[in-house]
């Protein structure tokens, strides 16, 4: 093979090489209903409806947010994933948990405006990361309407549960903090009986 056609041919499979290189693949998680029992309550039988969670900007994307040590910085994760929108797979998460707080009640997440409940859940969470060796936090405001648009009750929730190192361990605990909110919100649904 003649150089003169070496030298024009290295440069074209170098960057080939450099586009087809190997890169790290993506994980992509789910969330997950805790059937934690913080809190039972067998008497309330009525329908209850999880309205579309609000989510923050910084989390409405794919990827999975975390805080860099100072608290200040955020850290986006171009390889690991949500396996499907944050904000749905939360209402669907929050109305599995709020169902095992409230076993005899039908909690669904709400799809359609047709549908009819007697108690409407919306939530909007203002933070839901985490920084690792850390905690996992988890800062909602959440307002239960009635069936007539009227609001019964509004509260924020904070919390925050320990946290190690690593994605599994983030999701597990966000988690967590899920049915934690579940749990705070299951007793002030029965009061209102």
């Amino acid at each position: 093979m003649n150089k003169k056609r070496l030298w024009i041919l290295l440069p074209v499979l170098l960057l080939s090489a450099c586009i087809t290189g190997n890169s790290l693949p993506s994980k992509f998680y789910n969330l997950r209903a805790e059937n934690a029992g913080l809190y039972v309550n067998d008497r309330v039988r009525a329908d209850i409806g999880i309205l579309e969670v609000k989510i923050p900007d910084y989390l409405d994307k794919p990827q999975i947010a975390t805080l860099k040590s100072g608290g200040v910085e955020l850290s986006i994760s171009e390889h690991n994933r949500w396996s499907e929108p944050l904000s749905g797979m939360i209402q669907r998460v929050i109305a599995a948990d709020l169902g095992y707080n409230l076993p005899k009640a039908v909690v669904k997440p709400r799809l359609s405006a047709r549908e009819d409940f007697k108690y409407l859940v919306q939530i909007e969470i203002g933070r839901f990361d985490g920084s690792w060796n850390k905690t996992a936090d988890l800062d909602a405001w959440w307002t239960i309407t009635g069936n007539n648009g009227n609001v019964l009750l509004q509260q924020k929730s904070s919390l925050s549960a320990p946290l190690g190192e690593g994605y599994d361990a983030l999701v597990q605990a966000q988690s967590r903090l899920l049915a934690e909110l579940a749990a705070q919100i299951a007793p002030a649904i029965a009061r209102l009986r």
